[in-house]
């Protein structure tokens, strides 16, 4: 007996996938930057030191100060060793009167005026080491600085960035199919 038989055969469909990836390319070029820094404005300024010597008190002890000066002094003792001869005069009057005395009153006078210090005194200063005067005086320096600004300028520059995109290809690779047949057959054959 002959009998039908359907027979269906199939085959899938494959998808192709072709990829090339993204390219990226970066540039950073640097920016400018330019600095200018102005000197500082400074002024200077300053006193000369001075050095003073006073030697006058050693010329006075030494007796060779100015003549005017040396001369009014011993003219200031004047009036003093005066009035001090004034007073040895009347006591050796009064010894003189004093017949009483058994000593020799001109004797002790002669003797007196021989060994008489001097009432005037001709050296003003007495020489010594602090007799000159020094004085110092080393000065000052003033400084004004006036501290100048820095100038910062920057110029950035733009990053170059270049991006070559991927492509995604999907395509069909084989089609599906379905075959669909009708055969005849003997069961028993």
């Amino acid at each position: 007996m002959n009998d039908l038989r359907l027979s269906i055969r199939q085959t899938y469909a494959s998808i192709g996938i072709d990829t090339q990836q993204t390219t990226q390319r970066m540039e950073s070029p640097r920016g400018d930057l330019e600095i200018e820094q102005p000197k500082a404005a400074m002024n200077f300024s300053s006193t000369k030191p001075q050095l003073l010597i006073d030697s006058s008190e050693a010329q006075h002890a030494l007796a060779k100060g100015p003549h005017l000066e040396w001369k009014s002094y011993i003219n200031g003792q004047m009036k003093q060793a005066f009035l001090q001869q004034l007073v040895e005069k009347v006591a050796e009057g009064h010894r003189l009167a004093d017949i009483t005395n058994p000593a020799n009153a001109f004797a002790e006078i002669a003797y007196g005026r021989a060994h008489q210090q001097n009432y005037i005194d001709y050296q003003p200063a007495i020489p010594g080491v602090d007799n000159v005067r020094l004085s110092y005086d080393p000065g000052r320096i003033d400084t004004v600085i006036e501290p100048q600004r820095v100038d910062l300028r920057y110029t950035p520059h733009k990053p170059d960035i270049q991006v070559d995109f991927g492509k995604i290809e999907i395509y069909l690779k084989h089609k599906n199919t379905i075959d669909i047949q009708v055969t005849t057959y003997d069961i028993y054959h």
